[in-house]
């Protein structure tokens, strides 16, 4: 009994941790500077074109310099594609 309590507890902790962060996907063949904005905290860095920056953070502003910002929680993906910012 005591093993099956500790594996969902550990199953418990590895599925919130994971399962929960949100994704940044160009979809666009440029590069984009970014910014990501958690409380007062705010990383600068970029994306390449096709591709995605997974696990940028559990909840944050994303700024696409030039193209626009969007608020993303959880599992939210922001996309950009067409040089427009938004979310699936």
């Amino acid at each position: 009994m005591r093993r099956r309590l500790i594996l969902w507890a550990c199953a418990a902790v590895l599925l919130s941790v994971t399962g929960y962060a949100a994704d940044l996907k160009n979809e666009d063949g440029a590069r984009y500077e970014i910014k990501i904005s958690s409380g007062a905290s705010t990383t600068s860095t970029s994306v390449g074109g096709n591709t995605t920056l997974s696990n940028v953070c559990s909840g944050c502003e994303i700024e696409v310099v030039g193209v626009g910002k969007v608020q993303v929680r959880g599992s939210e993906v922001a996309v950009i594609k067409d040089g427009r910012l938004g979310k699936r």
